[in-house]
C-alpha cells in the first residue's frame, strides 16, 4: 500500500530541479508536465520511501518511474534511468549540470 505521506516532507527545491532537469534534457514543450513524488509505502518487503516521476504530455499515454529513494538523493544516473524506462536516451553528462543546486 502506498501512502501519499512520508514521515518527512521532500525537499521543494530539489524536487524544482529534478523537473527542470528532465524539461530541459528531454526538450519538453510546455504542455508536457513532469510530476515528482515522494511516496512512503508501508507493503512488505517495499523500501520505505520512493519517488516516483511521471510524464504527462497531451499527445501520448503517461508515463511514470519509480525510484527506491527520497528525492534527496536522486541523481543524475538515476534521471538517466528515468528517461530510459520512458523511451528516451539522455546521458548522465547532459544532466547532471542540469540538476545541480544554484
Amino acid at each position: 500500500m502506498l501512502i501519499n505521506t512520508s514521515p518527512r516532507s521532500p525537499n521543494r527545491q530539489r524536487v524544482r530541479h529534478i523537473k527542470e532537469a528532465l524539461r530541459a534534457a528531454l526538450s519538453l514543450p510546455d504542455s508536457a508536465t513532469v510530476t515528482v513524488t515522494e511516496l512512503a509505502c508501508l507493503e512488505e518487503g517495499c523500501p520505505p520511501i520512493e519517488t516516483v516521476v511521471g510524464l504527462l504530455r497531451p499527445d501520448a499515454p503517461p508515463l511514470q518511474h519509480k525510484l527506491h529513494k527520497t528525492t534527496d538523493a536522486v541523481d543524475a544516473e538515476d534521471l538517466v534511468q528515468v528517461c530510459r524506462a520512458w523511451g528516451f536516451d539522455v546521458q548522465a553528462p547532459v544532466l547532471a549540470p542540469l540538476l545541480q543546486e544554484n
